[in-house]
């Protein structure tokens, strides 16, 4: 993913992940964004007498809450160039604790959809293999809205 389609809110500004810390978001991580977020379950109503369960249609709908886990990767010529940037991503955004990012190629009405999520963890960190390092950012987003 070049510069210019993953952008994350620092401070109030949007920044660019990849000018800033050579991060990009993997093809997968795109796909994991764009995946509908999931509904709660509709209040039923069973009843011993009756098939099935009656479903009170007030309550279908609503959004629920999600983990999600968002492959990243980081270009470094060296394992020092990645640990300066490593860090610096997360002193600047994963340890501020709420992460709200957007991909300028995922739309809606024409405008970049931004997330707003809540970091818990990274997962699955690789050696550097040709220059990129490979790991996934483990959000929460408690609102589905």
């Amino acid at each position: 993913m070049p510069a210019g389609e993953l952008e994350i809110r620092v401070n109030g500004t949007w920044k660019d992940a990849y000018t800033e810390w050579a991060l990009s978001l993997s093809d997968e991580g795109l796909s994991r964004l764009m995946t509908p977020k999931p509904h709660k379950q509709p209040v039923t109503n069973k009843n011993v007498t009756a098939n099935g369960a009656a479903v009170i249609e007030s309550t279908v709908g609503y959004l629920d809450e999600r983990t999600i886990s968002l492959p990243m990767h980081i270009k470094a010529p060296n394992k020092v160039t990645f640990w300066t940037r490593y860090n610096a991503f997360c002193d600047d955004v994963l340890n501020k604790g709420t992460v709200v990012l957007r991909n300028n190629n995922f739309k809606k009405n024409g405008a970049a959809v931004v997330f707003s999520f809540k970091y818990l963890d990274v997962q699955n960190m690789t050696e550097i293999i040709q220059q990129l390092c490979k790991f996934d950012v483990i959000f929460y987003e408690p609102n589905g809205d």
